[in-house]
């Protein structure tokens, strides 16, 4: 089985930071979020909109989320074009986390990458 799976678009949806206050020693609390579709406009255009939400308590909140939209050839199950559709978003939506938090007073997060596999797993997709 061969799939080409290409990306034809990457658009940020929401970035949202909120300062709560100064410094806290609260551990950063992660959440995350996919969904998949397609896009209204054209059938065979493939959606995933990938979201992570975080908070330290008494310092700040954030929310960053991105769409890739996919066009692809082949004939392979959805599970594997949206693996591999977060496993291209999600880069951006690390780096976006990182450019995000590096300010003064806040402590850049740079995220690990992910298992992708799991995470869709725990997602329940």
């Amino acid at each position: 089985m061969s799939c080409k799976l290409k990306l034809i678009d990457l658009l940020f949806d929401n970035i949202d930071f909120k300062r709560i206050g100064r410094k806290s020693d609260e551990e950063l609390q992660l959440q995350f979020s996919v969904n998949f579709g397609t896009y209204q406009e054209d059938e065979s255009v493939k959606k995933v909109t990938v979201q992570i939400s975080g908070i330290k308590e008494k310092e700040y909140s954030f929310r960053v989320q991105a769409s890739g939209f996919f066009s692809f050839e082949g004939d392979v199950g959805d599970d594997i074009i949206q693996q591999n559709a977060v496993a291209i978003v999600m880069p951006y939506v690390r780096s976006q986390i990182t450019l995000l938090t590096a300010q003064p007073g806040v402590e850049p997060i740079v995220l690990p990458p992910f298992n992708i596999v799991e995470m869709l797993k725990k997602n329940g997709s």
